[in-house]
């Protein structure tokens, strides 16, 4: 027998076990890749065409080495920080700050957090390398004669590009929001793993190019100059192997080894940052069936498809649901809809679709009131100026004479006569200018540089958000609900679907009016235009697929006249 909905709390701690599950899949398996970059840094450190057999032979014997592992757990422990931190971030989704002051104000302390795992994990990770190096690679002293050790500029260079790339990263990947972004076709895990690893370490060797340069430039310009003389003195009997910074840049650029490993460690670093945002994306999008009704004797705590639905506060839960909904109404095998279409037993009451129906409506709602209220006072998108027709010389004369004829006899234009309008009150006048003199002041404060870019808010800016974060569950949902009611007509026996078929078609169409609105504005961001797109095809498509299935059928469903008239254009095949 269906159940209602649970309560909030359980609901929402069954959501959160459920992403937490899935964060500690990617953070092992981010673990377990690092055991492939190292094994990847070895083949090529100590490539001998020579000797191929003890070339890999003697590489992998240092990856399953014990002194290996002791030594990689600083690393591990790092990711492992980035990875809860990524997790967090995840599990809270995007939210909507209307100013960049606000943005930042909110994020300065997650994104402080951030930038300093970045550099922790990029600064060990060159450490860590730099063991599996020649001497003077590897060590931050050298020794020399009389008890005297000269500071190890090569190794210093190394770990600050580990650093530096940390920072890099970080830089980088602020431009992207971590939204997630679901396949179109699902794939194994092992498959997708295993494609996105190839892919990242070939396009991390060629990405990591033009900042181990840049990074070169940084060095001589920040380090050389004062860091390098304040490490020597911060300790007793340390010199410098060059007292001149040229020269010590001269040596630095000199050893093409150097930069070469400064290059792998860079690459190193970037696969394995962007691994582990791909493994937080192929486990948080992976499909998960939710049961469509409580099970009493099975698991009560097991979330169903429409608490998923509900489950506003964790975002990822909501859009798995959506998702699942979708593959539901589109899935050849009509098992699952048919416990939707079910009756309960005792009562014989349509609770499970009267659950998902109602929330879905609720959602769409929800999201279209969200929406038109973001578009109130946004700027039209430009027409295109038309050819006017430029009065001719006849024209021009035929109007005076029609002038001159007019008033010989007395007659005035109705376009030139002026009503007689009562005064306009003292009140009025005050109050529309000191409206006036308001405007005139925000327009002022407007214009300051700055003073708008961090603390105005863009007309479009709540309708980019709402088109980026919360179009695609809209739109698994809306084409959810056609394709359940295009079904109903062959397996729906009890009739429960077409109770509420009204309330669908009335929800669909104030969609769709809305979205057509969103398109004669002009947003101020290019790349939600694919997802506006996406909102547009889907809903036109629900619509249409509802019209056809039910166009013999319109003259028996309570419909409102207006959305028969909307319907209308849809039955004819005339919405474009």
């Amino acid at each position: 027998m269906a159940t209602a909905v649970g309560p909030v709390p359980s609901r929402e701690l069954e959501g959160r076990k459920i992403c937490v599950e899935r964060f500690i899949y990617a953070i092992v398996c981010s673990v377990g890749v690092q055991f492939v970059l190292l094994t990847i840094f070895l083949l090529l450190v100590n490539f001998s065409l020579l000797h191929p057999i003890g070339w890999i032979v003697g590489s992998f014997r240092l990856v399953v080495s014990l002194s290996t592992w002791m030594w990689i757990l600083p690393l591990i422990s790092a990711v492992i920080v980035h990875g809860i931190c990524l997790a967090k971030s995840y599990l809270a989704g995007i939210q909507y700050c209307p100013t960049r002051f606000q943005q930042i104000y909110r994020s300065i302390i997650t994104q402080s957090v951030m930038l300093v795992v970045n550099c922790v994990v990029g600064f060990l990770t060159a450490w860590f390398y730099t063991r599996f190096l020649r001497n003077d690679y590897s060590v931050l002293f050298l020794p020399k004669e009389n008890g005297i050790s000269i500071l190890n500029e090569k190794y210093l260079f190394l770990l600050l590009g580990g650093t530096f790339a940390g920072v890099y990263y970080f830089v980088r990947i602020q431009s992207k929001k971590t939204s997630l972004s679901f396949p179109v076709v699902q794939q194994p895990r092992y498959q997708q793993i295993r494609s996105h690893l190839y892919s990242i370490i070939y396009r991390s060797l060629f990405k990591s190019f033009v900042p181990t340069l840049v990074y070169v430039s940084f060095y001589y310009t920040f380090n050389c100059f004062y860091l390098r003389y304040k490490l020597a003195n911060m300790f007793h009997g340390v010199v410098l192997a060059e007292e001149s910074s040229l020269g010590a840049l001269y040596s630095v650029l000199m050893d093409i080894r150097l930069v070469l490993y400064c290059w792998i460690l860079s690459s190193q670093i970037l696969s394995n940052m962007n691994l582990m945002q791909v493994l937080f994306h192929i486990f948080l999008t992976e499909y998960r069936q939710f049961p469509v009704e409580k099970q009493a004797m099975l698991n009560d705590s097991q979330i169903t498809l429409v608490e998923g639905l509900a489950c506003e506060k964790i975002p990822v839960i909501q859009q798995l649901a959506a998702l699942d909904l979708f593959t539901i109404a589109e899935s050849c095998n009509p098992s699952r809809r048919a416990r939707l279409y079910a009756l309960s037993v005792p009562g014989g009451h349509p609770y499970n679709w009267r659950l998902v129906s109602g929330e879905c409506i609720r959602l769409i709602k929800d999201y279209t009131t969200q929406l038109a209220k973001s578009i109130e006072g946004a700027t039209l998108k430009p027409v295109p100026n038309v050819a006017k027709l430029r009065p001719t010389a006849s024209m021009d004369a035929e109007k005076l004479l029609m002038k001159q004829y007019n008033e010989s006899f007395g007659i005035r234009s109705l376009s030139s006569s002026v009503l007689p309008t009562e005064a306009p009150q003292q009140p009025d006048v005050i109050s529309k200018a000191v409206d006036r003199h308001l405007d005139a002041i925000r327009e002022s404060f407007r214009n300051i540089p700055g003073i708008y870019y961090f603390f105005g808010e863009p007309k479009t800016a709540r309708t980019c958000h709402l088109l980026t974060t919360q179009s695609q569950q809209i739109v698994w949902i809306a084409q959810a609900l056609a394709s359940l009611a295009a079904h109903s007509i062959r397996e729906d026996q009890f009739g429960v679907v077409q109770n509420d078929l009204p309330a669908v078609i009335r929800t669909l169409l104030q969609l769709k009016l809305v979205v057509d609105k969103v398109g004669s504005i002009q947003l101020d961001v290019k790349k939600i235009d694919r997802n506006y797109v996406a909102l547009k095809t889907a809903t036109k498509r629900s619509l249409y697929r509802i019209a056809t299935v039910f166009a013999d059928y319109l003259n028996d469903i309570v419909l409102e006249p207006s959305d028969v008239k909307a319907l209308q254009g849809f039955v004819n095949y005339r919405e474009a």
